[in-house]
């Protein structure tokens, strides 16, 4: 197996992207909710930690699929060897060196120089605080245009029983790590989000510069700084 630990993400960055739309996928429960998701992968998507389960990348062309983590504890999920059977550019931060002996053709990144709620143009780092916002940093600079959310929701909806999408399925159906399907306290995932909203200011001002729009599909997602719509409506802004 052939190693390159210097494989910076920026060796995908370019023109191709340019102007054409883009999915940046999390894993909030409104992607429960949608019924069909398959129109999406006709255009550029980012799959952000265990939305890869959502992901029919087995075969086909990577150019226009991304995986992106901040998170090394991935490398524990079940849904781990899913990932690495899939066709598509996984990218993950450079705190993931010390594992790159146990990946193949993985691309890093390094953080911003600045703080959560600063992103300064030239910086060829990525906003950090989680896969979300680096996912968004990275298709901004691709071009993407528009940029469609989806599963990104932020709240506990209800009495509902986690952030995730697969909490809506059988518990037996979840995805485990080390034989648990567990997920952080929900005063570290509202911290987690306080500072998710922090870079998305920043980024959205980032992609105003840039003339780049950002829509948000999901009417209660908690995240205020993009314009929300209906995931059934997305093709009226294409």
């Amino acid at each position: 197996m052939s190693i390159n630990i210097a494989k910076s993400y920026t060796e995908i960055i370019d023109d191709r992207y340019a102007g054409t739309p883009g999915f940046v996928v999390g894993s909030g429960t409104s992607l429960s909710q949608i019924s069909d998701m398959s129109p999406i992968f006709d255009h550029t998507v980012f799959s952000i930690n265990s939305s890869i389960l959502l992901m029919p990348w087995n075969e086909g062309d990577h150019n226009k699929r991304f995986w992106v983590s901040n998170d090394s504890l991935c490398m524990g999920w079940s849904y781990w060897d899913k990932l690495l059977n899939s066709k598509c550019h996984k990218i993950v931060r450079t705190s993931w060196l010390k594992h790159f002996d146990r990946l193949n053709n993985f691309y890093y990144f390094h953080t911003r120089s600045t703080s959560e709620g600063v992103v300064e143009h030239n910086d060829d780092g990525l906003a950090y605080c989680s896969s979300v916002p680096t996912s968004l940093d990275i298709a901004i600079k691709l071009g993407l245009n528009p940029i469609f959310l989806l599963g990104v929701d932020h709240n506990f909806p209800g009495l509902h029983k986690g952030t995730h999408f697969w909490h809506n399925d059988r518990i037996e159906n979840w995805p485990t790590r080390k034989g648990v399907s567990a997920t952080p306290p929900r005063n570290v995932q509202y911290k987690a989000f306080l500072y998710n909203n922090m870079a998305y200011d920043a980024l959205s001002l980032f992609a105003r510069s840039k003339d780049i729009r950002i829509i948000n599909c999901n009417v209660r997602s908690s995240v205020d700084t993009f314009k929300k719509i209906r995931f059934e409506d997305y093709k009226k802004y294409l």
